[in-house]
């Protein structure tokens, strides 16, 4: 597939994927409401002041799911390099989340349950043949291969240590950063659409030509930003449990199915990631429960605390995660490496000053 024919077919899978989800978002809305699935104001994490629908989400997977399903029938998908199994394993693991998410947001699972319906959504993705093949070496750029054990005791199914085990464990670090992330109107979205974009931009570069790994991005694009004018600041709507785990594992699939493209992922969710991981510190730290949420010690929360108005703090997160994006498509592995720990060290410098500006203001 050319390059010009790529971009007839990824343009209007876009556009017709943000039309879908849009659609799918208005009747999910209206379930919601019917089944009492809202997001109830109460709580140390809840900023908004009104009940606000949930399963967001269930439209965009459903939206994720027909355009994967389309491209597929037609051949667009399917290559040397993403298989039927993959596909299969990818909507099947679509489907646990989407389904666990709606019964999380309808019935508020305990931490453990909810966490079932992720490991068995990486689980299935493993299973079905999507795993890291190899990490770069930073000092070298040689490839190290994982594949040097490898059992297949039954057709598709074949298990590969370590690589299966850091495929499982990096799906799962993308599920819980955007599900954690997931406390402003419309940032997940935007953060998804983000390095959906980012993934599929380096896969349209000559040097990693991915045809496959471009059009499965633009149905993640599309069906994300269908739905981010109902999720924007007043949000009407928002992604849900389901949503927001969805979020997560439609970036970790995207990155290990794209030849392992993860440092664009790591890059576009490291602030996230670094968040959420000096939250944790923070609150073991201060002898409090490093699972307990509040409003307090998030940097998104932190900066709302500072008197930074919704809106901006949104748009400086988006901004933030798109630019290590695009510095991460033109750099080798060293430069990668530099620039995660230069996020790493900025995340902690803003939560740093937000925090500080937050105790003053709530003095004065």
């Amino acid at each position: 597939m050319t390059l010009g024919l790529l971009a007839i077919c990824a343009v209007p899978t876009i556009v017709v994927g943000a039309v879908l989800s849009y659609v799918f978002s208005l009747i999910s809305y209206s379930l919601a409401i019917q089944y009492k699935a809202l997001d109830i104001p109460r709580g140390a994490r809840k900023i908004h002041d009104k009940p606000i629908p949930l399963w967001g989400g269930t439209g965009i997977a459903i939206t994720l799911a027909i355009l994967v399903l389309a491209m597929a029938s037609s051949g667009l998908l399917v290559s040397s390099r993403v298989t039927v199994w993959q596909l299969v394993g990818f909507l099947c693991g679509l489907a646990v989340l989407t389904a666990g998410g709606m019964l999380d947001d309808k019935y508020d699972l305990k931490p453990w349950q909810s966490l079932v319906f992720p490991i068995i959504a990486a689980m299935i993705v493993v299973a079905t043949g999507t795993t890291i093949g190899h990490i770069t070496h930073p000092g070298t750029a040689q490839a190290w291969f994982l594949d040097w054990w490898t059992w297949r005791p039954v057709g598709f199914w074949k298990l590969v240590l370590p690589s299966d085990a850091l495929t499982f464990v990096w799906i799962l670090v993308a599920v819980y950063a955007t599900k954690i992330s997931d406390g402003l109107d419309g940032l997940v979205s935007g953060i998804t659409v983000i390095g959906a974009s980012m993934v599929g931009a380096l896969s349209a570069m000559p040097a990693y030509y991915q045809p496959s790994s471009v059009l499965l991005a633009s149905a993640m694009v599309g069906s994300f930003l269908g739905f981010l004018p109902r999720n924007m600041h007043p949000a009407k709507q928002f992604l849900g449990e389901g949503g927001s785990t969805v979020a997560g594992f439609c970036l970790g699939f995207l990155s290990v199915v794209s030849s392992a493209k993860i440092a664009i992922a790591l890059a576009v969710l490291a602030v996230p990631l670094f968040d959420v991981g000096f939250v944790v510190l923070r609150r073991v730290l201060s002898g409090h429960k490093w699972y307990a949420g509040d409003k307090d010690t998030h940097l998104h929360f932190r900066l709302l605390g500072a008197g930074l108005p919704h809106g901006k703090v949104v748009w400086a997160l988006w901004l933030t995660c798109a630019a290590a994006g695009v510095s991460a498509l033109f750099l080798q592995t060293q430069g990668k490496i530099f620039l995660v720990l230069a996020l790493a060290s900025l995340t902690l410098l803003a939560s740093w000053w937000a925090g500080n500006a937050m105790k003053r203001r709530n003095k004065d």
